[in-house]
């Protein structure tokens, strides 16, 4: 039995949309970490904590299951390398943006992963993409350009910082790849593995450089343990992120994924009381249209079969 005949699971669409939603559900104030420290802890440090507490968690899960993650190495651990990488960058452009910019605005920007993921798909995995793909695409950005334009303020949306914005935009450059090389790997390596090596490999990228951060910065430490939860929180997430790849193609799940904005807008709501206008929800509307187009059976189809 091949690796892939292990891994693989059938596809299931729906399933696959369901855990990839508790996914995002679970980076949601991960996301929002830079925002909720009210800039006491850095970036990179709390980027740093999210991974050193993801390590210790599944290395915690793999003693307990046994599973021989570092006995012997991993014939993709180059890829799993890449992704530390790309998870990296990433988590830290996409905390930095929540943090300069409004969360709706940071998250709707990063939104565009969707669309690269897309076509990254295609150009890289040879998966096939269908109109159905695309359609659902351009209705998911075209509702999270309208969230953006909701969460303006008096000051106007081009008066936000230019920073922010650039760091969404490329940390969706960097999730969109993260995203091919999940899909790749799911169906290779088991959970454990997966988790265990990207995690281990950011950590250890970022633990010297952020040590002396610590220490020459002076960050309190009662402020890290704050953040702890961020680690274990993200292991949860990300496994059901590789569920749902096991599940569904990349090009498939890319679209979904502009869910995230509508789960920042309630996280802001929660926590900052912000309050959705009128063209946040037809944003919101548009996004579950693609959502409906992507996963609800298509009428023609059958029509098509029966002449």
């Amino acid at each position: 039995m091949s690796q892939n005949s292990i891994y693989h699971r059938p596809e299931n669409i729906l399933l696959a949309l369901a855990l990839a939603l508790a996914g995002m559900t679970a980076f949601t104030p991960i996301f929002a970490a830079g925002k909720l420290s009210g800039g006491l802890v850095p970036v990179v440090v709390l980027v740093w904590l999210r991974y050193v507490g993801g390590a210790a968690t599944i290395v915690s899960v793999a003693t307990v299951r046994r599973v021989p993650v570092f006995t012997r190495l991993s014939a993709l651990w180059k890829l799993h390398l890449m992704r530390a990488f790309c998870g990296v960058g990433g988590l830290a452009c996409s905390i930095y943006a929540a943090s300069a910019l409004p969360l709706a605005d940071a998250t709707a920007i990063g939104l565009t992963k969707g669309i690269i993921a897309i076509a990254l798909a295609g150009l890289i995995l040879k998966e096939v993409i269908s109109g159905r793909h695309w359609i659902a695409g351009v209705l998911c950005a075209a509702g999270a350009y309208l969230v953006v334009r909701s969460a303006e303020t008096g000051a106007g949306y081009d008066e936000l910082a230019l920073s922010g914005v650039v760091a969404a935009l490329l940390g969706a450059v960097f999730m969109a790849c993260e995203a091919l090389i999940i899909r790749y790997i799911a169906q290779r390596e088991d959970t454990v593995t997966i988790l265990a090596y990207v995690n281990v490999f950011a950590a250890v990228l970022l633990t010297g450089p952020v040590l002396w951060l610590i220490f020459k910065g002076g960050v309190s430490w009662q402020d890290l343990l704050l953040f702890a939860w961020m680690g274990p929180l993200a292991i949860i997430g990300q496994s059901m992120n590789i569920s749902a790849y096991r599940r569904a193609g990349a090009a498939t799940l890319a679209p979904i994924y502009y869910g995230s904005v509508l789960l920042s807008a309630a996280f802001g709501f929660a926590v900052w009381g912000e309050i959705p206008t009128r063209i946040a929800v037809l944003g919101a509307v548009l996004i579950v249209a693609g959502g409906a187009v992507l996963t609800l059976p298509n009428p023609f189809s059958k029509i098509r079969q029966a002449s």
